[in-house]
């Protein structure tokens, strides 16, 4: 009996075992979705820039103050420049990246703070975080898969 009850004082209660693991699944699943986001607004922001600056570059290169063949010359360079580099769009995807990343945590700052309540609490703050946890996800659960509270959009007479 002393075995056993040396083994249970070293190992974590269940408790905190259910607790932490609900934390970090939360966390994880913030953390896939905000990546994904992430990925996905890094290169719609990336591309909308690119499309920018050679709208700009190409419009610079249509028009002539004059009929300088030097100066047609250097705006031609300018816009075939602008073509090939490849610095801006690595900038650009890093700040379309930051932007998806830290939009999908504000927008999932529920269960963004309850995951942290629950894995970094203590003993209350953990379980009443991981009560919240379970109530926010059947929540979501129910509104997405059964598709009650949202609204009908669709509107057939």
């Amino acid at each position: 009996m002393a075995i056993l009850s040396r083994i249970r004082s070293v190992l974590p209660s269940a408790t905190s075992v259910i607790t932490k693991g609900a934390g970090l699944a939360a966390l994880g699943i913030v953390a896939y979705d905000a990546n994904y986001v992430g990925k996905i607004q890094s290169d719609l922001y990336a591309s909308k820039k690119d499309a920018q600056s050679t709208a700009y570059y190409l419009n610079n290169s249509m028009y002539m103050p004059n009929m300088s063949k030097f100066t047609e010359k250097i705006k031609n360079w300018s816009l075939s420049w602008e073509l090939d580099q490849t610095y801006k769009r690595f900038f650009n995807e890093g700040i379309g990246y930051i932007k998806g990343f830290t939009g999908s945590l504000v927008n999932a700052v529920v269960p963004f703070a309850l995951g942290i309540g629950a894995f970094f609490g203590g003993k209350t703050v953990a379980k009443a975080s991981t009560a919240g946890l379970a109530i926010y996800g059947a929540y979501k659960f129910v509104r997405n898969f059964f598709g009650i509270g949202t609204p009908n959009t669709l509107k057939i007479d």
